[in-house]
């Protein structure tokens, strides 16, 4: 086989160390790849399912349960193992604590992006 053969039956590898990529075209990459990720809020959850969320939180919040809150934030799904630190029945949001115990973190979490929760 020639030198000419070789070079021939290279194929794609001729181009292969020509082959690069600049900052902006990986970010911008990254980002399309993340976007394609995300997913968009739940529908309405039915009685059932509230009544089953619900007894789940009263029940962690008088009883100082760990439980498992999975919600939708900005197009994903979290699963957060917190404790339910307080519920707002009037702003309809649920205050967690979660973190190590002495930097405890404290957030709202709207009750309409709730999924699901599920004791520990």
């Amino acid at each position: 086989m020639g030198k000419e053969d070789l070079f021939i039956n290279r194929g794609n590898l001729t181009w292969e160390e020509k082959r690069m990529m600049l900052p902006e075209h990986k970010a911008a990459w990254l980002q399309l790849q993340q976007e394609e990720d995300k997913v968009e809020l739940h529908g309405e959850l039915d009685d059932d399912q509230w009544r089953e969320i619900g007894e789940v939180v009263m029940d962690a919040l008088n009883h100082t349960l760990l439980v498992r809150l999975t919600y939708w934030q900005d197009g994903y799904y979290i699963d957060k193992d917190c404790y339910i630190y307080k519920v707002d029945e009037i702003n309809k949001r649920v205050r967690i604590e979660y973190g190590p115990d002495n930097d405890s973190i404290r957030e709202y979490v709207d009750m309409r992006v709730i999924y699901d929760v599920q004791r520990i």
